[in-house]
């Protein structure tokens, strides 16, 4: 029920003038009281649309759905920040994934140094697990938790097309053992941060290695162009926002040595772009 506040005592006043200068009773009303009719007209509807009457059932119920979906999630799953970048924003940081459709596209991941995944692999862990250690805020090292994920499906794919299956679900399993303790309150910080301190030879021998591995094929097979920019951009950028929102040299440092590396294989890259891989025959 609404009060009979002064925007329905306007309607009911402009309403009786209206009736009274139809009978010729009485003059044209003012200016302000004609524009007052839609105005209020408008406040009326847009609080049957938004009030008790459920106007708006579908975003009513889509609201309660998200809001049931994050009480799921945060804090057990996953930090709010974490929640808004996925769910909100759709900001999955999707890396490396032109790396895995091209693997499975080819049926084969020639040209991909196995050591090169697995220390970058290294790296990605070493750097979320002493940011969730250190509570550093997720946007600071959100994006390493995507490329671990993508990380270890392109490690799983190599060893796939390599014949070796059952080694790439054991590496899966053995993986997943060693980041829950990692995670866990028995891991001492002392070792979590030797781990991210020893991202930086990881990221060197492993950018090396590929870096060989495409030098004694001549080309750079079936690695994908679009990841190596986009890793190169990306930690670029991971320079300056670590500095701002960690102020941890060992963070900076880390994504200094990532940039510099992932530079040569993008140099690489150019360098061999019309070289082709020569294709084997079967047997």
């Amino acid at each position: 029920m609404w009060s009979l506040d002064e925007t329905h005592l306007t309607l009911l006043k402009v309403g009786w003038r209206k009736k009274r200068r139809n009978t010729g009773r009485c003059p044209a009303e003012s200016r302000e009281e004609r524009e007052s009719v839609p105005r209020a007209r408008m406040r009326i509807v847009s609080q049957w649309t938004f009030g008790e009457t459920g106007g708006s059932k579908l975003c009513n119920m889509a609201a309660e759905a998200d809001g049931a979906l994050k009480r799921l999630l945060v804090p057990l799953l996953l930090p709010e920040k974490c929640y808004d970048q996925i769910f909100v924003q759709w900001d999955l940081l999707h890396v490396k994934l032109p790396q895995v459709f091209k693997i499975l596209g080819a049926k084969s991941a020639e040209g991909l140094s196995l050591q090169s995944v697995m220390l970058e692999l290294v790296a990605l862990t070493g750097t979320m697990v002493y940011s969730i250690t250190n509570i550093f805020p997720f946007s600071s090292w959100g994006e390493a938790l995507f490329l671990m994920l993508q990380t270890i499906t392109i490690c799983f794919l190599i060893l796939h097309y390599r014949g070796q299956t059952v080694k790439g679900v054991a590496f899966l399993a053995c993986y997943a053992l060693v980041l829950l303790v990692l995670l866990s309150p028995l891991t001492p910080l002392a070792v979590v941060t030797l781990l991210q301190a020893s991202n930086v030879p990881a990221v060197v021998v492993g950018k090396l290695l590929q870096a060989v591995t495409n030098y004694r094929n001549g080309h750079t097979g079936q690695l994908s162009a679009v990841t190596v920019v986009l890793l190169f951009g990306g930690s670029l950028a991971r320079i300056f926002t670590s500095i701002q929102e960690t102020g941890d040299p060992l963070m900076a440092g880390t994504f200094v040595v990532a940039a510099l590396f992932n530079g040569l294989i993008v140099a690489q890259l150019l360098f061999y772009w019309n070289a082709k891989a020569p294709h084997t025959k079967k047997e």
